[in-house]
């Protein structure tokens, strides 16, 4: 249900939200889309050593995005000006600094110095990445109420986050993490990033009516946050989401076994075209049936459409039935662009209930018990190629290694996805209840307008 008032965005805020996804689109998709391919198919760091690594990895994203939450929540407003856009502004250029520490090995052929290397600078990374990108997703909900526009704000940042990114993969896909012209193209895109957040930090505004909301200690914080069974189901929804997401990016150097030539090619045609094609339809749909019924209904067609997909290719391994496979899971995966706008149906509700926006903490949490799915994938889909012998370094795989990769890239994303559904099955803000939290929303915020006046 759309607000009773409706809490339009400005241009301005709009189009500053949007330009953020192109350096959160360039740092943290081209980490993911390569960081693997660089330790563990390049460098050839052993597996075990590679899986200890990202419990690691694991373990640290999952604490530092609490913590960064409740340090933005708590920040001095009169002192800084803001609680969000500070640390876009100076998070900027540090945030580039760790991304290029990736891409510089310290080592060939050591071992050691290269798990160490591995787990130090994707470490560094994401704690960067967790401040930087935690508050500006924070910046959409605290900018409108409003559900379609929220929804547009973060359809327009995906678009704009392609628009600018893609181009970036088609060239990197086939480049080998270890060249020059890789690590010259590295330092590229960390400059461009740092301007483009200097450019949101510029653009976007925070709306004073919430710049004097209560600010809870952190073990309150936590503690309101788990009252929230919205909020405890979604988390459970979007363990299974980043999970798959996980794997899908990161292994994208696999699916050229699968999908054949040009495969990196392929793979973002259909994610453009039929993802954001099924984007726009989901959300004309939205009105009429509502986020969560879209979620269960083109998520349940998407779990049968991956499931045949994958016994036919397993009994005939065909680059075209592949591209099927990936079609439908994107097409009926289009359903992707609400599963942030449903989080901050959680914040509206803890808005309620407290009487302060907590973005920042909400966000937090989430990642706490989600980011650790981001490294699961990796752990999984490692397993997964090693026990049907996948060969690191060769063009050319065994007919047992392919089912192994179809088993990575269609089952287990329709098992986690199946998984994923049962949660948001028992969702609660939907229908009534939803249009009636609305309500209250629009009259709180009525009334803390009302105390700036005074």
């Amino acid at each position: 249900m759309s607000n009773s008032v409706k809490d339009k965005i400005s241009s301005r805020n709009l189009w500053g939200y949007a330009i953020g996804a192109i350096p959160s689109g360039l740092l943290a998709y081209v980490f993911s889309l390569k960081y693997v391919e660089l330790f563990y198919d390049d460098l050839q760091l052993l597996p075990g050593l590679f899986i200890l690594g990202q419990i690691i990895y694991m373990t640290i994203n999952a604490l530092n995005d609490p913590l960064s939450g409740q340090l933005s929540d708590r920040t001095n407003r009169k002192k800084w000006g803001s609680r969000r856009i500070i640390y876009i502004k100076y998070g900027a250029p540090i945030w580039a600094l760790t991304f290029l520490l990736v891409w510089f090995p310290w080592s060939f052929d050591n071992q050691i110095i290269i798990f160490f290397h591995y787990v130090i600078s994707i470490c560094l990374f994401d704690t960067m990445l967790t401040l930087v990108v935690l508050v500006w997703m924070a910046l959409l909900p605290e900018m409108t109420s409003d559900i379609d526009e929220r929804n547009k704000g973060h359809f327009l940042s995906l678009v704009f986050g392609a628009i600018f990114v893609v181009p970036f993969f088609l060239i990197l896909g086939d480049m080998q993490p270890t060249s020059q012209s890789f690590q010259f193209l590295m330092i590229g895109i960390a400059i461009i990033s740092t301007l483009f957040l200097w450019l949101t930090a510029y653009l976007c505004e925070e709306k004073p009516e919430f710049q004097k909301d209560e600010i809870f200690p952190l073990w309150k914080s936590m503690k309101e946050t788990f009252k929230l069974k919205s909020f405890l189901i979604f988390i459970g929804f979007n363990f299974c989401v980043t999970f798959l997401s996980s794997i899908g990016l990161s292994y994208l150097f696999i699916w050229s076994f699968i999908l054949g030539d040009n495969s990196t090619i392929i793979y973002f045609v259909i994610f453009i075209l039929v993802g954001y094609g099924s984007n726009i339809l989901c959300m004309k749909f939205r009105p009429k049936w509502g986020m969560r019924k879209i979620i269960l209904r083109f998520g349940a067609l998407k779990v049968v459409g991956m499931l045949i997909s994958f016994v036919l290719l397993v009994i005939v391994q065909s680059s075209s039935l592949a591209m099927i496979g990936l079609i439908i899971s994107t097409f009926f995966g289009g359903y992707g662009v609400f599963v942030v706008p449903t989080m901050y149906l959680s914040a509206d509700e803890d808005e309620i209930n407290n009487g302060t926006r907590r973005e920042g903490m909400l966000l937090g949490m989430n990642a706490l018990f989600t980011k650790p799915a981001a490294s699961l994938g990796p752990i999984v889909a490692t397993i997964v190629l090693e026990l049907f012998l996948y060969n690191s370094g060769s063009d050319i795989q065994s007919a047992f290694t392919l089912i192994g990769i179809d088993i990575l890239f269609l089952l287990i994303p329709a098992i986690v996805t199946a998984i994923s559904l049962i949660f948001m099955y028992f969702y609660p803000l939907h229908g009534e209840k939803l249009k009636d939290m609305r309500v209250k929303l629009d009259q709180i915020h009525i009334e803390k307008k009302a105390k700036m006046k005074t």
